[in-house]
């Protein structure tokens, strides 16, 4: 008997589960959706995930959700950039290749191009304002697949504004909100030309 009372005093204690807060729940869901951004789960592990942690009590049933995903960058978030501002009269404009996404972008085209490519452009923010006007020019946006342009607050007189974008956004991914104004030229957004069908093949069913 002696013994069996010695054996449980040296048994340690099993630790009461942590319960979570309403910010771990939203951290772990940044994370998911981060993941679909990036391709590693698709939309409906998003929402099985979504609805299991917005479920969970402790952090035992938060855990098993992000252990198949990368940590956070320890780097942090990527530094703020100063606002872009483009303006052409004749000629061509060009944003391509990697560069660090402002959170408000302004351009003015006379009769030339601005061309904003973010197909390998690092985007810190959801939102992303952008103020374009084209008097008799053109202001084009390219975007990866996933990414989305709101042009409801832009307005044409006599040129064209088109949302060439193809499929839903992807949850998570920036949203580009264009406001401005066309006369005689045009705003468009589109997805690169290239590799269009690629993507389609790899997008899941």
């Amino acid at each position: 008997m002696e013994s069996d009372v010695s054996d449980a005093q040296d048994r340690p204690a099993t630790a009461p589960a942590v319960r979570v807060a309403d910010s771990d729940r939203e951290a772990v869901a940044e994370l998911l959706r981060a993941a679909v951004t990036e391709g590693r789960l698709d939309l409906a592990e998003l929402d099985e995930r979504l609805s299991a942690a917005y479920a969970a009590k402790t952090r035992a049933d938060l855990e098993p959700l992000t252990a198949d995903l990368p940590a956070p960058d320890p780097a942090g978030p990527a530094p703020d950039a100063p606002p872009l501002e483009l303006r052409t009269k004749s000629g061509t404009l060009k944003r391509e290749g990697y560069w660090l996404v402002p959170e408000r972008i302004s351009t003015e085209c006379t009769s030339g191009t601005i061309k904003l490519d973010f197909t390998e452009a690092e985007c810190p923010y959801r939102e992303v304002a952008i103020d374009a006007y084209a008097k008799s020019g053109s202001v084009v946006l390219v975007v990866p697949h996933g990414w989305w342009v709101n042009l409801d607050n832009a307005t044409a007189t006599s040129g064209t504004i088109a949302n060439k974008l193809k499929g839903p956004p992807d949850p998570g991914a920036p949203v580009l909100r264009v406001s401005g104004q066309v006369t005689s030229g045009d705003i468009k957004a589109r997805h690169p030309r290239r590799g269009f069908w690629a993507w389609l093949l790899r997008r899941p069913a």
